[in-house]
């Protein structure tokens, strides 16, 4: 049952890690350098649904495994609390920026397409989405460096 629990835990970190770094770092740029800016932005505004729920799915996955291996086999590795703690912070920060950033960001796009390009507002509107933006860049770098961090303490702790 440890065994499972263990490959649980490295599988849902894999995927929630590798799986922001292949979009961030090869589909996103991708999708902007071929398709024309706005139609850009709706191919990628129509995956973040998809990928902030395998986010959500793979940190609760993560969490149980943590959870169940701190109190149910009442393991003594020696970062379990860590651990514990770089989860729950990848969480918050996945939900915030999926549940809160994101809606905004959507709003203030679909807001700037009624606007005419140049004007004040679309200069007031463009310049709260890349506020917006910036939000949700920063939430998702925090979220990949725990990721990673997770990872160099796994890989530190299951050492040979």
């Amino acid at each position: 049952m440890v065994v499972v629990v263990n490959i649980i835990f490295l599988l849902s970190l894999v995927f929630w890690v590798g799986g922001m770094f292949f979009f961030s770092f090869a589909a996103a740029p991708s999708i902007f350098k071929v398709l024309p800016r706005e139609l850009a932005g709706d191919v990628v505004a129509d995956i973040f649904p998809k990928y902030y729920l395998v986010s959500y799915i793979c940190g609760l996955l993560i969490l149980a495994a943590v959870l169940t291996r701190k109190y149910l086999f009442e393991s003594t590795e020696r970062f379990i609390n860590l651990n514990l703690i770089l989860v729950i912070i990848m969480l918050v920060f996945t939900v915030y920026a999926g549940e809160i950033v994101r809606p905004k960001a959507s709003e203030i796009k679909k807001e700037i397409r009624t606007v005419e390009t140049g004007s004040v507002k679309y200069i007031e509107l463009d310049k709260k989405f890349k506020f917006i933006h910036l939000k949700s860049v920063i939430c998702n770098i925090i979220v990949f460096i725990f990721g990673i961090a997770i990872i160099f303490i796994n890989a530190y702790n299951y050492r040979v």
